[in-house]
């Protein structure tokens, strides 16, 4: 049987493991590009290739639940954010990391892909108070990869900007 609480939770977390991978990077783009010995332009690739595949991703991928199975289609995505973090996670270049990324871009189909999913398991007077919590955090955790980034550069190496969020996604792909 199907328990609704348990698939918004492993819904909820999916998309925010995204939200996080979509911010963490940008207080570090001065750490990367002097680390990874980019030029502004090629940091700049690192946020900018993740919001294209993005962007490209989620209306096909979207259609593609649709057709195929969102719940199949949101398990391959959270494998491609797991396959761009662990990517990224080890990059020592830029080519490597801007690949990376390019990957992680494709978790973005994780909001159309969890919107369906709710319609079909919730009950539909749960419906759009779920559909608001998964946008919510979108935003909150938008915010709170910008002020994460912070200490986890301070303590610990840009690595582990994609070590957590894979560390966190992980386990979500399994539930």
């Amino acid at each position: 049987p199907v328990r609704p609480g348990l698939v918004l939770t492993a819904l909820l977390l999916s998309a925010a493991g995204y939200s996080l991978l979509q911010s963490l990077v940008v207080p570090a783009l001065p750490t990367l590009t002097a680390e990874l010995g980019a030029s502004t332009t090629g940091a700049a690739w690192i946020f900018t290739v993740f919001l294209l595949t993005t962007c490209v991703a989620t209306p096909i991928v979207g259609r593609l639940g649709d057709m195929l199975g969102r719940r199949r289609l949101l398990l391959a995505m959270l494998v491609a954010v797991i396959v761009g973090s662990f990517v990224a996670a080890v990059a020592d270049s830029l080519a490597v990391m801007i690949a990376g990324r390019a990957v992680q871009g494709l978790g973005g189909a994780v909001f159309p892909l969890a919107f369906g999913i709710i319609r079909e398991v919730l009950p539909r007077e749960r419906v759009s108070t779920s559909i608001a919590l998964v946008s919510g955090v979108l935003g909150i955790g938008g915010v709170l990869g910008i002020v994460l980034a912070g200490p986890i550069l301070d303590h610990l190496s840009y690595h582990w900007l994609f070590w957590i969020p894979l560390a966190a996604i992980v386990p979500v792909a399994v539930a």
